[in-house]
């Protein structure tokens, strides 16, 4: 069987920030001023250590480049060219041990939401680069969905550049291009390498995420049972073989009343490890054909190609 093995960080680090017109200089105050739900007792009491600290700092010392975050979502664009033209920003930072997490990255984004809605801001998650929701307060409940990953999809057939045949149409367009590469930008804060997915075909590009995502949701869950043993050593080893299942997708949408799907058996997913902190995501070794083979047949759950966006749970019917 082989094996792929990668260092496991004692710490990691997770980034926020805010961009405002004013961001006031005692931001500690103004953060234990300001309500977080469930966090406000956590913030208090990391506040000011390495798990929490904030600061305040102006767009000519900066040492990263707001106008490398983006606004992935079309409804997010005015928050995007407000954050590219903000002057002042509060910074959240948190360096907390690997066995801290989730939590100590919950309270670290609640901080940041907490911040921008004080100051009227736009909060931003500097780990994968994106614009966040416009400010709200964090869920108690770790869910991966909630912008944990960067994982958006690129612009559908490279902008209007690709001209491949869609495989509805055309047998031979199954594998009509290589356009879509997508990589995660959120892992690493959770101890684990970022994954991929590369040479997929325009069509494809949604089986290919949620591929993406499920892989991610499966890998963290034994990571974190895997954490709760104690390990001391620095690296882990994990099967390059994985048997993903609808509860990894369910899991990755924190969904307990998604439509069943109606491939109820596990598909088998392969990890090629790329750099010691990059895996690459791809069919099994007995699979004949090419990725985009493996993407548009039947051996994926039909879940899949159609969930682009969070399948809230309906709300249950109230009583009359």
């Amino acid at each position: 069987m082989s094996m792929i093995t990668f260092p496991v960080p004692s710490t990691t680090t997770s980034r926020f920030a805010v961009a405002a017109e004013h961001v006031p200089h005692n931001l500690t105050d103004l953060l234990l001023q300001s309500p977080a739900g469930a966090f406000e007792a956590h913030m208090a009491g990391r506040l000011g250590s390495p798990q929490l600290q904030v600061r305040r700092e102006e767009l000519a010392c900066l040492r990263w480049d707001p106008m490398r975050v983006k606004a992935v979502h079309p409804d997010q664009r005015q928050a995007g060219w407000a954050f590219h033209h903000a002057e002042e920003f509060a910074v959240v930072n948190s360096f907390a041990p690997i066995t801290d997490q989730p939590r100590a990255v919950q309270v670290a984004r609640a901080a940041a939401y907490a911040l921008a809605a004080a100051t009227g801001g736009v909060a931003a998650d500097l780990i994968t680069g994106h614009i966040l929701a416009s400010p709200t307060s964090e869920r108690t409940s770790f869910v991966l969905a909630d912008h944990w990953l960067g994982d958006a999809l690129p612009p559908f057939r490279a902008n209007g550049r690709c001209t491949a045949p869609e495989p509805e149409r055309d047998p031979e367009g199954v594998n009509g291009c290589s356009c879509v590469c997508l990589r995660t930008r959120g892992l690493r804060r959770f101890g684990l390498p970022e994954l991929q997915i590369t040479d997929v075909a325009c069509p494809h590009d949604l089986a290919a995420l949620n591929v993406l995502r499920t892989t991610a949701r499966h890998l963290l869950t034994s990571h974190w049972s895997w954490l709760a043993t104690g390990p001391a050593d620095g690296t882990r080893t994990i099967s390059a073989a994985l048997h993903l299942t609808e509860t990894d997708f369910n899991d990755f949408w924190g969904s307990t009343r998604r439509e069943h799907l109606t491939h109820p058996t596990p598909f088998e997913a392969r990890l090629t490890l790329v750099t010691p902190r990059l895996l690459e995501v791809g069919p099994p070794d007995d699979f004949e054909g090419t990725i985009n083979d493996w993407l548009w047949g039947d051996t994926l759950p039909l879940g899949l190609y159609d969930v682009l966006s969070s399948p809230a749970d309906i709300p249950l019917p109230k009583a009359a």
